[in-house]
């Protein structure tokens, strides 16, 4: 889950800086670009994010089960 909510926060850091830079005339060719990297690293955070959590309650569950088992 670490490396997904960093490439969130990345994500949402480009698109505030983004976001405040675009009313500046040097910046507005570049403002596509910066949204499409953005776009990639919300997307990327979000689907490693999701995994990272699935394979953390995928681990949790399996040591719930094995010391049930012990314990029985």
């Amino acid at each position: 889950m670490g490396v997904g909510g960093i490439f969130l926060s990345f994500g949402f850091t480009i698109v505030i800086i983004a976001l405040f830079t675009r009313t500046s005339a040097q910046w507005r060719g570049e403002f596509p670009t910066e949204m499409s990297v953005a776009t990639g690293f919300l997307v990327v955070g979000a689907v490693m994010f999701i995994l990272g959590w699935l394979l953390h309650r995928g681990i949790r569950r399996t040591d719930e089960s094995e010391s049930y088992s012990r314990a029985s």
